[in-house]
């Protein structure tokens, strides 16, 4: 996980550096996320103009979807220690690591998903103002911290599940808590993870700042207590954020 980060330090650097190559794509928002390949803009004879517009959206998808991969393992996979080993304890010996491969394509399988919803959903949005889309997913996640759903969530994150130790019955044990847990851990994280779409600039800064956030929480011996806590850090910075943009300063823009 660590090499993971330095891979995201590193293509970070190479996108920031291509940005003004025309070799390169365009990265539209200034984010490591959406870009547009050249040569998109105008209408391909025989092509419709809905088809054309959507084209570029589908292109940006795809070409965040590698960074997103990156993101998903650097961040959300140090959350999943405790199911990782729950997995490898209750495993036999000789399918351990067979067993922990699966719970771990299973549970990056369900944020690879939704980041292509991610990534939908921020891409028509970008242009407008990143800075305020940003300071509104921030207030959106803020506000996600202290309900009970993101509570139901969060105590599912710890619950374990039996696995049956042999056949084809293990296998699909194991996948089925792959998917509890991704399903909750999604449940418990999306509105984070969407802040971390809006961001454009200083997008390392705020994806090692909600690292920070979302690991203590998982592990905390209190979750709702900390939750909460995290809900108002991030009522603050949704605050702060926008009144840096309203100045003319934008934060994450």
């Amino acid at each position: 996980m660590g090499l993971t980060w330095i891979a995201l330090v590193i293509a970070s650097g190479e996108l920031a550096a291509a940005g003004g190559s025309s070799s390169w794509p365009a990265w539209t928002t200034g984010s490591m996320w959406l870009c547009s390949m050249p040569g998109m803009a105008g209408t391909a004879p025989g092509v419709s103009a809905p088809d054309a517009a959507a084209a570029p959206h589908v292109a940006s998808i795809a070409a965040g979807l590698p960074m997103w991969a990156l993101m998903a393992v650097a961040m959300m996979l140090p959350t999943a220690m405790p199911a990782v080993r729950h997995v490898a304890v209750n495993s036999l010996h000789w399918r351990r690591r067979r067993a922990v491969l699966e719970f771990i394509a299973v549970y990056l399988g369900i944020w690879m998903t939704f980041s292509v919803v991610a990534l939908g959903t921020v891409i028509p949005l970008a242009p407008a103002s990143p800075a305020l889309l940003l300071s509104f997913a921030l207030a959106v996640a803020a506000l996600w911290q202290w309900t009970p759903l993101k509570r139901r969530a969060l105590r599912a994150c710890h619950r374990p599940r039996a696995l049956p130790p042999h056949g084809w019955r293990a296998t699909v044990g194991v996948a089925r808590f792959g998917l509890d847990n991704g399903g909750a851990c999604l449940a418990s994280c999306w509105a984070m993870m969407i802040a971390i779409a809006a961001v454009s600039s200083a997008r390392l800064a705020w994806m090692a700042a909600l690292t920070v956030l979302i690991v203590v929480e998982k592990l905390s011996l209190k979750p709702g207590r900390v939750a909460r806590r995290i809900g108002v850090l991030l009522g603050a910075a949704a605050i702060g954020t926008a009144a840096i943009a309203t100045l003319g300063h934008p934060l994450g823009a």
